[in-house]
């Protein structure tokens, strides 16, 4: 949204851009952990049901912004204020509310009971930690005796009880060791979701769901399925005496989870043995594609007088959505009207029936044209991506292939498929105005089909690919029992965790706890960046892959788990639950 109200300034809409995102991840960093602990402080002791329910509706409410956002974002992405997006009425909107949220907070601070800030144990662990070191460097001599735990040589200045906090931190920070890798595990679970859903049939009711519904329809499920776990499955558990220790609780969350990968897994295997949906014998699968400098408001008309649809299509958007249009005969010319702030365009198209078409929205400086190409229907060979190369330049190119040479005409140049061996960093050579350049097409990922699009050759040679999505006929209504596994797993993990470090941290150490906790949320989606490497294997060998290393992270947080009610066990004395 920055970068488009400042097209003109990119290194100021970067820097803002960047500003704004530490800003919101500082502030989380430190809101979250303080919220989370001073819900706990809101109650006694004795009513620890009570503080169980604060920590589990904090998680539901997390849920609950999430999926109001998800409802909200769509209908500001749809339309257009003044032919332009409405993305700063929505920002304006969220600083709106996050403006009246703080002044009511504020206003209402004496309500809470706020627990007086004691010192920070954290450096006196610290210290703990160096005397324990030092001392243990200055006897290692084979004569000195040796003891029980390295921590032990900090005896001589600080006591057995705080020692005891130290080693209870380190089984802590243990505890948590698998949880990084574990969550970027399952936000990749979560995109595969996404582009799962784009692959099914999504077709119901004569009505195609589009992304945004899509992700919307997801944090509905998972929103409902927590409602119904806090208010009846979790009840009715208590009523027939099943209760579980955080731990246990923590264990089967994770479970519950490995099991939504491996139905994930199953069902990819599924998606890719069900044949395509095909264009029926009076229908035809249209996508829209703009490249313009410019939105459009997209009207599409059948006999100059029926719409068959009206839709926003926004500038360098992947086009996801494939629209069934009903012909009348073999063959209909359908009128396409353009509208901006500035023009109103009207073109027409010819549709063939059983074909799958991307209408292409190209120019600049109010000279405006439709592209319409036939995309394929069949599958690349094994180990190759099919690429298409549209020229939207002003200027003719000539690409240069090992067995042969194109010619892309300017502004609408289109070349045939090309078979393309998949690779991590794929590079094209050719010519424009007797110069050469670089055609880089990034990673092409197995049996895919992209539309390359030569967007700028000044001062380097800029694309932009949108891949094309296969449409199989299993429905996208088997997506329904990994969402539900998924959200009960999450439920139990992340709530019991809550519980966990609030009631188990060392005196004076919750809201470190809790920081550190909530890091490792955040800390993966960097570990995503490195799983994302094995993206070029074919999906189901993706899913396979990682269902597999997730099992492998449950079963040593097994272990852990083991080792760290072992260690509390001889820290305390007493029975671990």
């Amino acid at each position: 949204m920055t970068e488009e109200i400042l097209p003109e300034n990119i290194a100021r809409s970067r820097f803002l851009v960047t500003s704004g995102l530490l800003s919101v991840a500082f502030a989380a960093g430190i809101k979250m952990p303080c919220t989370l602990c001073l819900a706990g402080d809101q109650f006694p002791v004795h009513q620890v049901k009570e503080k169980n329910k604060a920590f589990s509706f904090l998680y539901m409410s997390t849920v609950f912004g999430n999926f109001f956002a998800d409802i909200s974002l769509p209908s500001f992405m749809e339309k257009s204020c003044f032919y332009k997006d409405c993305y700063l009425i929505y920002l304006s909107a969220s600083a709106g509310i996050v403006t009246f949220n703080l002044v009511t907070f504020i206003f209402s601070k004496k309500l809470f009971f706020i627990e007086v800030p004691q010192e920070s144990n954290l450096l006196k662990i610290f210290k703990c930690i160096w005397s324990a070191i030092k001392n243990q460097l200055r006897h290692c001599s084979w004569k000195t005796p040796r003891r029980n735990h390295w921590l032990d040589w900090a005896s001589e200045k600080f006591s057995e009880n705080h020692i005891s906090e130290v080693k209870l931190f380190f089984g802590m920070l243990l505890f948590l060791s698998p949880f990084p890798l574990f969550w970027a595990l399952v936000e990749k679970q979560e995109i595969e979701w996404i582009l799962q859903a784009k692959k099914m049939n999504r077709f119901v009711a004569g009505r195609s769901v589009k992304n945004e519904d899509v992700q919307m329809i997801f944090s509905a499920i998972l929103l409902i399925n927590l409602i119904l776990m806090e208010l009846v499955f979790i009840p009715l558990a208590e009523w027939l005496g099943i209760n579980f220790s955080l731990i246990k609780k923590t264990m089967i969350g994770m479970i519950l989870i490995y099991f939504s990968s491996l139905i994930s897994f199953l069902l990819e295997l599924q998606i890719e043995k069900s044949p395509n949906i095909l264009p029926g014998s009076r229908e035809s699968f249209l996508r829209i594609i703009n490249v313009a400098d410019i939105s459009f408001n997209v009207t599409f008309l059948k006999n100059n007088s029926s719409m068959s649809y009206s839709r926003v299509s926004r500038v360098f958007q992947n086009a996801d959505d494939y629209h069934r249009i009903y012909l009348d005969s073999d063959q209909q010319y359908f009128q396409i009207k353009l509208h901006t702030n500035t023009l109103v365009k009207e073109e027409e198209i010819l549709l063939e029936k059983r074909t799958t078409y991307a209408m292409i929205l190209h120019g600049n400086r109010k000279f405006y044209s439709i592209i319409l190409i036939k995309e394929t229907t069949t599958k690349p060979e094994t180990g190759v991506a099919y690429v298409r190369i549209i020229n939207i330049l002003n200027k003719d190119v000539y690409i240069i292939l090992p067995v042969d040479t194109y010619n892309l005409p300017k502004y609408n140049g289109t070349s045939s498929e090309l078979s393309i061996k998949i690779s991590r960093n794929v590079n094209l050579l050719c010519m424009i105005e007797k110069k050469e350049n670089v055609i880089k097409l990034g990673l092409l990922e197995f049996g895919a089909s992209y539309l390359v699009f030569l967007t700028e050759d000044t001062p380097t040679l800029k694309t932009w690919k949108t891949r094309q999505n296969e449409i199989k006929s299993l429905c996208i209504g088997w997506q329904l029992p990994q969402i539900l596994i998924m959200g009960i797993g999450k439920y139990l993990l992340i709530v019991s965790c809550m519980e966990f470090f609030y009631y188990k941290a060392p005196e004076g150490m919750k809201v470190t706890m809790q920081a550190l906790w909530t890091s490792t949320l955040f800390s993966s989606s960097l570990i995503l960046y490195f799983v994302n490497y094995i993206s070029f294997l074919p999906e189901w060998i993706e899913d396979f892959l990682l269902s597999n290393i997730l099992l492998a992270v449950v079963i040593s947080f097994f272990v852990i788990s083991y080792y760290y009610q072992e260690t509390v066990l001889k820290l305390w004395r007493v029975p671990f639950s």
